[in-house]
């Protein structure tokens, strides 16, 4: 019997689609199919023969089972829009009075949101720009969203009463500023390397001559003086070494400036490095860091 009607509610629906009215006979077969199944029990295959009807022809009889038969399987949402469906087909006291035996048993929830939300309650999307529903007795849950952002809250809506739950979205996050590095510090100039390393150079090169004429005095005061007095030299004063003490002291004047022109190469060596290191174009410090 089952198969029989499911087979009679998909040929009432090919036929709806067809925009044809259903033959007399066929619609009398699901009636009696239909009402077979009531008295069976079989009261979700009794709606399936009187949905398939509805689907075919929209008339107030096949709505209004609908609706009586979801109100008996406990299915009130569903059971209230059929039954709205058969008031406005067949506005009939006791039609009007089932529904509102339902409407009782339900909960009229209203949400207040911005207009451009999208709103759903216990997952389900309701359509664009309604914030109105019946839903069954209980606890539900709300939820708004817009581009990312959402917003919820659980409401409990009591048989028979009206519930408003008002859900706002949380404000945007400012889009953080743009942060650009600072410029890079203007680069030094570079004559100033030049500059310390050739007096550097400079200094070390009169150095070098400074300590080879000063090594020629010694020489040529040792020389003289053996000359003199081949025993031991000018060791002590004698006659004649005044000109081997000359040529000493200017020796020792020769080698002191020596020592100076070196010590002033090392300065202005390490004063370019300094200047080098410290330079504000980083060079130094990325090869530091390399290092």
């Amino acid at each position: 019997m089952r198969s029989l009607g499911v087979c009679l509610a998909v040929l009432l629906a090919a036929e709806g689609a067809r925009a044809e009215p259903p033959r007399r006979g066929t619609r009398e077969q699901t009636i009696q199919a239909a009402n077979r199944a009531v008295a069976e029990g079989r009261l979700a295959d009794a709606r399936e023969l009187w949905q398939a009807l509805w689907n075919a022809e929209k008339g107030p009889e096949a709505a209004c089972n609908v609706g009586q038969l979801s109100s008996r399987m406990g299915e009130l949402v569903t059971a209230r829009e059929y039954l709205v469906l058969c008031m406005r087909l067949e506005p009939r006291e006791t039609h009007r009075i089932e529904l509102a035996r339902v409407e009782a048993r339900l909960g009229h929830l209203i949400v207040r949101a911005a207009p451009d939300v999208t709103v759903r309650v216990d997952g389900q999307e309701l359509e664009s720009g309604v914030r109105e529903t019946w839903v069954r007795a209980g606890d539900h849950l709300v939820e708004i969203e817009r581009t990312g952002r959402r917003a919820s809250a659980r409401v409990v809506v009591p048989a028979g009463e009206r519930r408003q739950v008002t859900l706002e979205l949380p404000p945007e996050r400012p889009t953080p500023p743009v942060r650009r590095p600072p410029p890079p510090p203007k680069r030094g100039p570079t004559w100033p390397i030049h500059a310390l390393l050739g007096g550097a150079a400079t200094a070390a090169v009169a150095g070098g001559a400074l300590l080879a004429v000063a090594e020629d005095r010694r020489i040529t005061a040792n020389r003289r003086a053996f000359q003199l007095y081949p025993e031991n030299g000018c060791a002590v004063p004698r006659p004649g070494c005044d000109e081997v003490r000359d040529t000493a002291a200017e020796h020792f004047a020769f080698r002191t400036a020596a020592i100076g022109a070196f010590i002033g190469a090392a300065v202005l060596g390490v004063g370019t490095g300094v200047y080098w290191y410290f330079r504000p174009d980083g060079a130094s410090v990325a090869v530091a860091r390399r290092w």
